[in-house]
């Protein structure tokens, strides 16, 4: 197999610095001096030559300028595979560097973050009825409501002097930071008629009037190209007839096609149905009027006096019936908007679990646990296994708003049925367009064994969702979101299963908007929800999280060449890429100790992994392990140079381990971290011996042996004590082998490391994998046939995990969290390829991302 060797080395004489092992199309970059400059290389080596190859690129920065020299070499007189990535790809100087550059800001933006964690808890603390934007249209019907008293004037004039106030340049109305065209046109159409009612502000009138001439066409090019809401094509078509008749100059030819659309909507409505059961209908009753029994209607009232809150549809309703109830809701927004109204009202749902969704995944929820915990304690308070809307006090349930309050309460441990999810998609409420269908598909994977139905949701949503990417089809909503391709490409790529909270942290940092809209009638914000401070927040603390990574870094590499793991030269050298699966994992800086404990022990079982695989004959394997039961360095001269650095390096790292670990819980646990390796060094040996006699065990055999020797049993068992929290034998027996969870934990990571490597091991010759014992007890199955099985048994296994991570009991978070998010990494790493062994490309760009690139 090919190797990569990158080293710091001297300008002068470079190709005589060492004998280079066979490799190609080397990175590196290496240090010259103590001034900073810096020499990158790229070259094509042959494995025989001390020199450089067929082609070497040399780039020498001093400070920040470049000067490229290209010098020819020798051709190459071995073709060899290149693997993406090299070992010791981040050498310690380039990291120093960074670190160095780090520490100069660390203290000011400590301060900065605290600043900002202030503020942002007095916003989750002020949360009411929520905060939301102005929309013109439902202002426009609020102003049409005329004085109680009789005296032919407004009830609410203030509206109307909002309407003068707030007409844009161009003559239109609407959310001036999102240009849809048909929302500005409704919401025009909408301003001008309630001027038009009242006579007043003919200027405006005309402006407005200009505009919807001007942009018609391109609103019908845009509909056609990417569809509209049901909202619009019903409540649209009425304004123009209303428009129309009152001697407004617009041409209702031009929207033909939508009243075609809306006379098709209107036949689907049941008239029985829309009069005696609650459904999305009532929030736009203005747009349905041909249909109403305005008596019958006020039987489906909301407590609050509103029809779903909506300030349009309640306006229409009292404009027929004078309803006092009616009346009073829309007084009352008043009194909280005074001069204008929101497309809906409360939203004191809706806005909690959007801000609980945005700091979690802008990665900032450890700040804020009890203002969480008091958001989803509060829409737990009004959860209904109807589902829920965007307020409390919402008759109709709204798919976002459920979906995203089932998958965060679910995960905080609350007692949500699946059963929810069956009810709003068996009610039809909405057409359900791609922002829905996107937290439909995000809830459907936080499943249990048994809940088929959830199963078949998140096929269905990963069909829609996939036919939109390949369409191009988003509708409107392409045009107020600022990412949302991005978003559901993301989704479908990482499910929740691989989908580690660091990583998803990193890319919505890019997703954020803090004009963040979306649309129900009309455009709208959420002030409270899409605020720049959780962004700058989420930014600072992933770059001092960075930081900290970073040194980490630099003790791990110090470790590893005090331990002259350095000196090897028969495996991989890879403690950045490790230190990287421990860091996705437990990022947090109370988890330093983990983190640490976690590589230590990875990098020592990759190393043993290579040793035993390609490096060992079966009567070193066994002496080795041997040795390792009986922890005695009088046998050391038993073994050769190679594997004794190995034997030293564990027994050192371990020892220390225990000692740290006595220290950390006050009980003496370093029998049990010996134990932990003696049973994968066991487990590793009988592999060794299957693979000698070529012996292929049934598929149970290989798993149980397989669950062991997968090794993240070691790594999750050497790290575990420290996470902070007292770990008494009562909850270790919940975390280890003892029960059900890291057995699922190490099962799910074995089933996807053969899934991807069993070709590559086959043709290494190695014949025990789950996809040859799989066929050896089903010689009539296929390769294919032997892999499908192997990713069903994985999803069963992944559901079951769900439920031994979310399930009551009394286990820490700390310690479920450690043991699901590592199965996750394993789900990640092995998601194409053996995104470890080869380090595809897509793995490099992980790391680069989350350890070395600051966000800006």
């Amino acid at each position: 197999m090919a190797q990569v060797v990158c080293s710091s080395f001297s300008l002068s004489n470079t190709t005589k610095s060492f004998g280079w092992r066979t490799l190609c199309d080397t990175k590196a970059f290496l240090p010259l001096s103590h001034k900073k400059r810096v020499i990158y290389v790229r070259a094509k080596i042959d494995g025989a030559s001390s020199g450089f190859g067929d082609k070497l690129q040399i780039r020498r920065e001093v400070d920040r300028n470049a000067v490229v020299n290209t010098m020819a070499a020798s051709s190459c007189t071995q073709t060899c595979e290149a693997k993406p990535f090299p070992p010791n790809m981040w050498g310690d100087d380039f990291i120093v560097s960074l670190v160095t550059r780090n520490q100069e800001t660390m203290d000011y933006n400590e301060k900065r973050v605290e600043k900002l964690v202030r503020e942002i808890k007095e916003k989750f603390n002020s949360m009411e009825d929520g905060e939301i934007s102005p929309s013109s249209y439902d202002t426009a019907w609020v102003a049409r409501v005329p004085a109680i008293d009789g005296s032919h004037k407004p009830q609410f004039p203030q509206t109307l002097n909002w309407i003068i106030d707030n007409q844009l340049r161009d003559g239109s109305w609407g959310d001036e930071s999102v240009f849809l065209t048909s929302d500005r046109i409704l919401s025009t159409l909408a301003c001008i008629i309630s001027l038009t009612i009242w006579d007043t502000s003919k200027t405006h009138v005309q402006r407005g009037l200009d505009f919807i001439r001007r942009h018609a066409e391109q609103m019908m090019e845009e509909i056609q190209a990417n569809g509209t809401s049901k909202v619009f094509e019903m409540v649209f078509p009425p304004l123009l007839s209303e428009a129309k008749s009152l001697g407004l100059d617009v041409d209702v030819t031009l929207f033909k096609e939508i009243n075609e659309r809306r006379v098709e909507n209107l036949q689907r409505i049941s008239v029985e149905r829309l009069h005696s059961v609650p459904t999305g209908v009532l929030y736009y009753l203005e747009g349905v009027q041909d249909v109403v029994d305005w008596k019958l209607i006020l039987n489906l009232q909301s407590k609050d006096g509103s029809f779903l809150g909506s300030p349009a549809s309640t306006a229409r309703v009292f404009l027929h019936t004078g309803d006092r109830k009616c009346l009073e809701f829309l007084t009352a927004l008043l009194s909280k908007f005074r001069d204008h109204a929101p497309c809906m009202y409360p939203v004191d749902i809706c806005e909690r679990l959007r801000a609980v969704d945005n700091v979690e995944r802008l990665g900032i929820d450890r700040y804020f646990q009890t203002e969480i915990k008091q958001a989803l304690d509060y829409v737990f308070r009004y959860w209904d296994e109807r589902g829920i809307g965007f307020g409390r006090d919402s008759q109709v349930p709204d798919i976002d708003c459920t979906a995203t309050g089932f998958r965060l309460l679910r995960l905080h441990g609350y007692d949500v049925s699946s059963d929810v999810l069956q009810n709003i998609i068996g009610e039809q409420l909405y057409d359900g367009g791609p922002s829905d269908m996107l937290s439909l598909y995000k809830c459907s994977q936080i499943n249990y064994p048994e809940e088929t139905f959830m199963r078949e949701t998140s096929a269905m949503a990963n069909a829609y969702l996939s036919q939109c990417i390949r369409s191009n089809s988003f509708s409107h909503e392409l045009a107020i979101r600022k990412d949302l391709r991005g978003e559901i490409e993301n989704a479908l790529d990482y499910p929740w299963h691989m989908d580690l909270p660091r990583l998803m942290a990193r890319n919505y940092m890019d997703q954020f908007a803090s004009t963040h809209s979306s649309m129900e009638k009309t455009v709208y914000q959420l002030p409270n929800v899409s605020d720049e401070r959780f962004l700058q927040l989420a930014k600072l603390d992933f770059n001092r999280m960075q930081a900290l990574h970073q040194m980490e870094i630099l003790e791990i590499n110090r470790w590893y060449k005090d331990c002259n793991f350095n000196q090897l030269t028969f495996n991989r050298h890879r403690p950045v890429e490790i230190y990287f699966t421990a860091a996705v994992v437990m990022f947090e800086p109370e988890y330093s100790a983990c983190r640490i404990a976690y590589t230590k022990a990875a990098c020592i079982a990759v190393i043993l992994d290579d040793l035993f695989d390609s490096h060992s004959s079966l009567d070193q394997v066994n002496l080795f392990t041997e040795l390792v039961k009986r922890w005695d360095l009088s046998l050391l001269h038993c073994l050769p140079a190679h594997m004794k650095i190995c034997y030293l390096g564990l027994y050192k790292t371990v020892n220390e381990l225990g000692q740290q670990a006595l220290e950390a819980q006050g009980r003496d646990v370093h029998p049990y971290l010996r134990s932990v390796w003696e049973d994968l060094l066991s487990a590793t040996a009988k592999e060794a011996e299957w693979a000698d006699a070529k012996y292929v065990p049934p598929l149970k055999e290989y798993l149980e042996n397989g669950k062991v020797s997968v090794a993240l049993a070691t790594l999750i068992l050497n790290s575990i004590f420290f996470t902070g929290e007292p770990l008494p034998d009562n909850l270790l027996a919940q975390l280890d082998f003892r029960a059900p969870f890291l057995h699922l934990v190490c099962l799910t990571a074995r089933l996807m490391n053969d899934a991807r490597t069993s070709t590559d091991e086959r043709d290494r010759g190695e014949l025990a994998s789950c996809v040859q014992c799989y066929r050896g007890e089903h010689p009539e199955r296929t390769e294919e046939e032997g892999l499908s099985y192997l990713f069903d048994l994985n999803q069963d296994s992944l559901f079951e995990l769900s439920y031994e991570f979310l399930k009551p009991g009394m286990v820490p978070k700390c310690y479920r969290k450690l043991l699901f998010d590592t199965a996750r990494a394993a789900q990640l790493f092995y998601k194409n390829k053996d995104g470890f062994g080869m380090s595809a490309q897509e793995m490099e760009h992980h790391i680069t991302k989350f350890l070395f690139e600051p966000v800006v």
